[in-house]
């Protein structure tokens, strides 16, 4: 009987085993062999924590591959990406849907198009083999791969197409009035996030303010004892007697959450040498585990006025610069020079007066005319 039991009982694995190796064997040819129209209609990834990676490559030599790593996405591998930007992207991805097939007469101009004037893009995400209902089997590295083009007419729609086919889609977006392409750049500056430095009051150690126009302005701030704060004249490494608390707390704060505007792209070592020349200010970040964050300033010239150029009898020597935005660098890495908005960093651009109990100078951006012969020296 136990052996008669037995028998029984792998008859019946056998018997579940061959159903399932008949399924998949069913789906995974159903999958190879299925119609022109299912192929080209499924852009979208309905599981997108599944995804992995994405990369995305333009016909401008642009190309950036987004990864996800311990729960977190990086820009090719080394920097934070802007959060809001990947959501906006994955949500894109999960709700991708086919509006319309180009028809006939329009494919061959459309693919055109879309063999110079699209955006590849590549999604990586895990999935199975076998998927009958709750049971998964057989895990692998899915792919899936498809081209952005341009807007249709009425803006309303995109046009794209998947790889391997050759009838072109139109997709849009549920819910979103507009075209899908701007929520696929290719270029690495679009992801990467600008942020420079995200420090709580709390981990500040010290700041470091040198000025290099006016030597007499630049301060330090140092974390004191009782969780305090000493305001240092540099010059003279003496402590201020007295400051304006709320101001210094004022400042302090904007470290919490500081970024620039954006990516100064297209500068010749020629342009990038004279903004070099310029520099008026260098703000030095330590926290509490030691970590340092410099930040290097410059002035951005203003365009001159037409009437400037053409009096050729004004031997003026001082210029002016732009008053809404300045050129900076992060940890001297002079490949990558951005532009900030002095709104963003009025408080930290003072001298040491601002936090003086009596001072009269607001933190708003200053009007700076100065003798270039200055910042040289």
């Amino acid at each position: 009987m136990i052996l008669k039991s037995k028998k029984v009982k792998n008859g019946v694995l056998l018997a579940v085993t061959a159903v399932i190796l008949v399924t998949a064997i069913l789906l995974v040819s159903t999958r190879k062999s299925g119609t022109l129209n299912e192929l080209q209609k499924d852009f979208a990834v309905k599981d997108t924590s599944a995804i992995t990676k994405i990369f995305l490559a333009d016909g401008y030599d642009m190309q950036t591959l987004l990864e996800r790593k311990d729960g977190n996405w990086l820009v090719n591998g080394k920097y934070e990406i802007v959060k809001d930007n990947i959501d906006d992207l994955l949500n894109c991805i999960y709700n991708l849907a086919v509006k319309d097939i180009v028809a006939k007469s329009a494919r061959k101009t459309i693919n055109k198009r879309m063999a110079t004037g699209s955006t590849k893009v590549e999604i990586y995400y895990n999935d199975h083999r076998i998927k009958l209902g709750k049971l998964k089997l057989f895990k692998y590295l899915n792919k899936k791969v498809y081209y952005i083009g341009q807007a249709t007419m009425d803006n309303l729609g995109t046009y794209a197409i998947m790889e391997g086919s050759t009838v072109p889609c139109v997709v849009y977006l549920p819910g979103f009035r507009g075209y899908v392409s701007p929520k696929y750049p290719a270029s690495e500056d679009a992801w990467k996030s600008h942020n420079i430095v995200r420090l709580r009051m709390s981990k500040i150690q010290q700041i470091s303010s040198i000025d290099f126009i006016e030597p007499a302005n630049s301060f330090r701030i140092v974390r004191g004892k009782n969780r305090n704060f000493d305001i240092i004249q540099t010059e003279s490494n003496q402590k201020l007697p007295l400051y304006d608390t709320l101001r210094l707390l004022d400042f302090l704060s904007d470290f919490r959450d500081l970024n620039y505007e954006s990516y100064s792209i297209g500068l010749t070592k020629t342009q990038k040498d004279t903004v070099f020349n310029r520099k008026f200010k260098e703000i030095k970040i330590e926290d509490t585990d030691g970590k340092i964050t410099t930040i290097t300033m410059f002035y951005l010239e203003d365009e001159p006025e037409d009437e400037e150029i053409e009096d050729n009898n004004d031997a003026r020597m001082t210029r002016l610069y732009n008053r809404d935005r300045f050129y900076a660098i992060i940890n001297g890495n002079k490949d990558e020079l951005v532009r900030c908005q002095y709104f963003v960093f009025d408080r930290i651009v003072q001298p040491i007066e601002f936090f003086l109990l009596d001072s009269k100078i607001l933190p708003v951006p200053k009007i700076y005319e100065i003798n270039p012969n200055e910042l040289m020296r």
